[in-house]
């Protein structure tokens, strides 16, 4: 199947691409790709030396303890350092596994090594422990520990790094080097992997198997343009194997088609961005002029599965210039159930806009459904058409989800339907 992989990529169906993804593999006889437990996580790549064996992420620590055991099968050879690639919870959250490991057998504690951005990340997840349930219950609502609401959100074990990284440091450990580099791309804190001597880098969500994941919905600034030269810095290399947080090892001549294609399509959205900026366009009108070159648009490891372009542009436009979208109605808005009561009115009543709502909906047009529908929802004048509003609301949100090719986005408006639905029948 590897072999399937690296040959025919553009044969293989997302199945049987998430069906290699789940399995450990061999990179080299000292260098494996353990998979994760869960779909959605990153994987870990793992480096086996006489001196010590060195985890390049953790994964998420519920998922921990299957990788830990799955690599003492492998050796019995102390952990010698743990190294995060960024402080996303299923890249890093698994440390203190691993760590207990160690000291159940004796052997020092493996020292952890992260960006020097890593702590403050810690420190602000800390600081957000209820809004980041929140956005991870929306993003991820099937993902192991999502849980329910909760006003008292468990507390998160975090490693803080004891050796940062600012821009590079490298060391040597059984016959091997490993260079580490600093980058922006998904995060502030991204770390990747070189082996030189093994010509394998290891790169975490650098590559995630589709669209980039920048301009995300529910997180910070992310950083497009650098993300871009990340990867034709690591294409630069000219690596014979590539592990990356998600998708199966890439192998020998796809490496740089799929390093560069991915930086191509990161500089080509902001590019056209800057271009449209400069020529005073505001988000609406940039959002449809950017255009995806066609060859890039259909290759398989750019399909926005995960990802999507719209969240680039997003991205970058929020990356240049502020909030305002150039509408200068929207400057000072008045309250939404205002202006619901106002359009409900002059449309005749809630009724005509569900009635409408459920056209757009039968038509395929669920986007400009959901525009309408909130409008009958605030200006409802009684609980039972606000009830009947809010119902149909959340069948037009699944109806929207099941057009949508986006996991984030699909989940999003999933979970609105859901609570579109619970607002619903608590009225």
């Amino acid at each position: 199947m590897t072999q399937h992989y690296e040959d025919s990529y553009l044969e293989l169906t997302r199945r049987e691409v998430n069906e290699i993804f789940m399995k450990d593999e061999d990179c080299t006889p000292d260098i494996i790709r353990v998979a994760p437990g869960w779909p959605i996580a990153g994987s870990s790549g793992v480096i086996i030396t006489d001196e010590g064996v060195v985890v390049v992420d953790t994964g998420i620590a519920g998922d921990a303890p299957g990788r830990v055991q799955k690599i003492r099968q492998r050796t019995q050879v102390p952990f010698h350092s743990l190294i995060y690639t960024h402080g996303h919870l299923d890249h890093a959250g698994g440390a203190q596994v691993f760590i207990e490991d160690a000291l159940k057998r004796g052997h020092p504690r493996p020292g952890v090594i992260g960006h020097e951005n890593v702590a403050p990340r810690f420190d602000k997840y800390q600081r957000l422990a209820g809004r980041r349930a929140y956005i991870s219950r929306l993003q991820f609502p099937r993902r192991p520990g999502a849980g329910a609401s909760s006003q008292t959100p468990v507390p998160m074990t975090y490693v803080y790094p004891d050796v940062v990284v600012k821009d590079a440091m490298k060391f040597r450990i059984g016959g091997l080097t490993l260079e580490i580099y600093s980058a922006f791309a998904e995060t502030d804190d991204c770390l990747w992997v070189w082996i030189p001597e093994r010509r394998v880098a290891i790169i975490g969500d650098l590559l995630i198997g589709g669209c980039p994941n920048t301009g995300n919905p529910l997180k910070e600034q992310r950083y497009t343009l650098e993300w871009a030269q990340t990867l034709e810095i690591i294409a630069g290399k000219n690596p014979e194997y590539v592990i990356a947080g998600a998708g199966p090892i890439i192998r020998g001549n796809l490496i740089d088609v799929v390093l560069l294609d991915t930086a191509k399509y990161l500089r080509t959205i902001h590019d056209q961005v800057i271009d449209l900026l400069n020529k005073e366009f505001w988000i609406e009108d940039i959002i449809k002029r950017v255009k995806i070159p066609e060859d890039l648009a259909k290759k398989p490891w750019l399909a926005p599965t995960y990802g999507h372009p719209v969240f680039i542009i997003h991205d970058v436009y929020r990356r240049y210039t502020g909030w305002y979208d150039g509408n200068p109605s929207g400057l000072f808005p008045a309250d939404s159930a205002g202006i619901g009561a106002e359009v409900t009115d002059l449309s005749g009543g809630a009724g005509n806009i569900m009635k409408r709502a459920e056209q757009l909906k039968e038509q395929g047009q669920s986007q400009l459904a959901l525009h309408l529908i909130d409008f009958a929802i605030k200006g409802a004048k009684d609980t039972a058409t606000r009830k009947e509003a809010l119902l149909l609301k959340s069948e037009i949100l699944n109806a929207r989800a099941d057009i949508e090719p986006s996991l984030i986005a699909r989940n999003i408006l999933r979970t609105g339907a859901v609570t579109a639905k619970d607002t619903a029948e608590k009225l």
